[in-house]
């Protein structure tokens, strides 16, 4: 004949039921753990996404805007080395305190004093651009610092600027533009003199003369003594 212990069941039975509610706690603990870590790395990664598109963003600001100085630049080097318009300071008007931005006028690219707004994506973008002088050494290499004795007047450095909310810090990129496309004047009249010295194409007329040349011919020869 057995005889169960009644005591003794209930304490294994309590023993039993306290084991499995704590294993259930452990588990919803784990997974509690496992969801908050996986929100965390989805919050993070669509944050990372929506400012690796603002990122994209920005350096499209950044290239459309050296294109359209380059642009400016073919047009008339004038209006990049004297800004905005080439009636500018060729010192003075350049620098991180004169800013610029570029914009079509008469379909083409000009130069504007001030900051550019361009909105994408319902987000604003504030661009714009400053110019330097720059110099360069003996072996025509550009120095990293300014020299006004070795001023290289065919050669500028373009910064560009973008900056908008939610950003870190504003997005900055360099690059230098030079002037390779000299314009020509053919003289073809030398009938008379100008009424300035600087010659602006497509005049014809040259400056001054002390009357010692002969024009005669369509071309310029000196008189004899």
């Amino acid at each position: 004949m057995i005889r169960l212990n009644s005591k003794s069941c209930i304490l294994n039975s309590v023993n039993q039921s306290g084991q499995l509610l704590l294993e259930a706690l452990i588990a919803i603990a784990m997974i509690v753990a496992v969801v908050t870590v996986g929100s965390q790395m989805i919050v993070a990664s669509m944050r990372g996404n929506k400012f690796s598109n603002e990122k994209n963003v920005a350096l499209g600001l950044v290239e459309k805007t050296f294109e359209a100085v380059e642009a400016i630049a073919m047009e008339k080097w004038q209006n990049v080395y004297k800004p905005p318009d080439g009636t500018g300071n060729s010192v003075t008007s350049k620098g991180s305190s004169n800013h610029y931005y570029a914009v079509k006028s008469s379909g083409k690219w000009a130069l504007a004093s001030g900051d550019g707004q361009e909105t994408v994506n319902d987000l604003a973008y504030t661009a714009y651009l400053t110019i330097d002088n720059v110099s360069r050494d003996s072996s025509k290499n550009i120095e990293s610092s300014y020299n006004s004795f070795n001023d290289d007047p065919s050669t500028q450095k373009i910064t560009v600027t973008v900056n908008w909310a939610g950003a870190s810090e504003p997005l900055i990129l360099s690059e230098y533009i030079s002037r390779w496309r000299n314009q020509v004047c053919a003289q073809t009249d030398w009938g008379g003199s100008g009424t300035t010295a600087t010659t602006t194409c497509p005049t014809t007329n040259f400056g001054s003369e002390d009357d010692n040349l002969d024009r005669s011919g369509g071309a310029l020869k000196l008189k004899p003594l």
